[in-house]
């Protein structure tokens, strides 16, 4: 199941956090699987896996920040070569093309940003498996995937569940990605601003994923909660985006759409107990739009359900509870 066990590397004399000791467990873990038992790692400093090391936590093992960096935790897939050479735009190992490792994974735990460090950074993979994973408080992301100095693909990604708790975080994104051909399953993301986003890359799949924001309150009296100010569940600026059963629940803007993006099974409903009014269901600045089988409820007064030019969006077999169907 694992190669090494952070059991086995204590704390040493005058340590008084747990990333030096992960640190030393990772370099020993060259191409091999960590396994991080349950309980509270305090997290002093960014955590950095560059050696091919995957990681397999415990449900309940936290990596927590306690101090600002940029991340918690930084997986370089790339950096896992050391010799590395460029060819037809992607870098391989020199000599040996088929010496790339496609079976890099992060599996399970809790990486707690707390407010002072965005949670997790892919970044430059050919194929990598991110499940069971929960992602808290992140300043900035909560999941950010980078470009990289490679191209940065395939990501499969099941069973993410990302949440704000505390308040100060407003502006903040669930999953932010700059890489393509990755597929997001099961995911739900809670009270991040913009829950969602896909920047970069083309053939991005979102499956059965659900956004939605309110519960962390307002910051002063008379406004909105915290994380529903300039809210987008769904940024779709990546080539070729479909998503398919996916929930925009309870942001000023659903789906925010500018590149060619197909909405299958979707749905918007915005929970008007948190006094959200002047929301708009589909923003539509660009690229190709395919509408199929959704389902979108009007219970605010003045929801907008279409911004857009019309001309490039294509709509079928669509029910709109309390909208006309005149804005089509």
């Amino acid at each position: 199941m694992w190669d090494r066990n952070l059991l086995d590397y204590p704390r040493l004399p005058g340590e008084t956090s747990d990333e030096v000791r992960i640190h030393r467990a990772i370099s020993d873990c060259k191409n091999g699987v960590l396994y991080i038992p349950g309980g509270t790692y305090a997290i002093a400093d960014m955590v950095r896996v560059a050696n091919g090391c995957s990681l397999l936590l415990h449900k309940s093992a936290v990596l927590k920040a306690v101090k600002p960096m940029p991340f918690v935790l930084m997986i370089d897939a790339a950096a896992s070569y050391p010799d590395l050479q460029e060819k037809d735009g992607h870098l391989i190992p020199s000599g040996d093309p088929d010496a790339e490792d496609w079976n890099l994974f992060m599996t399970g735990g809790i990486i707690d940003g707390a407010g002072l460090a965005s949670c997790v950074c892919l970044n430059s993979f050919k194929h990598f498996t991110m499940r069971d994973v929960s992602l808290r408080n992140g300043l900035h992301y909560g999941l950010r995937i980078e470009e990289g100095s490679t191209w940065t693909y395939e990501l499969v990604a099941q069973n993410l569940y990302l949440k704000c708790t505390m308040p100060g975080l407003q502006g903040n994104a669930g999953i932010s990605s700059r890489g393509g051909d990755s597929h997001f399953v099961d995911c739900i993301v809670v009270d991040y601003t913009r829950g969602i986003e896909l920047l970069g890359g083309g053939s991005n799949r979102l499956t059965r994923c659900h956004v939605w924001g309110g519960p962390i309150p307002p910051r002063r009296e008379g406004e909105l909660p915290e994380m529903l100010i300039d809210s987008v569940n769904y940024v779709l600026s990546s080539y070729d985006a479909i998503l398919t059963d996916c929930y925009a629940d309870t942001g000023k803007t659903g789906y925010l759409v500018t590149e060619n993006a197909r909405l299958i099974g979707c749905s918007y409903f915005n929970n008007y107990t948190y006094h959200m009014d002047d929301v708009t269901v589909i923003d539509h600045r660009g690229g190709r739009l395919l509408v199929s089988e959704c389902l979108f409820r009007k219970t605010s007064p003045h929801a907008t359900l279409y911004r857009g030019e019309r001309k490039h969006l294509m709509i079928r077999d669509t029910i709109l509870d309390g909208f006309s169907d005149e804005p089509w």
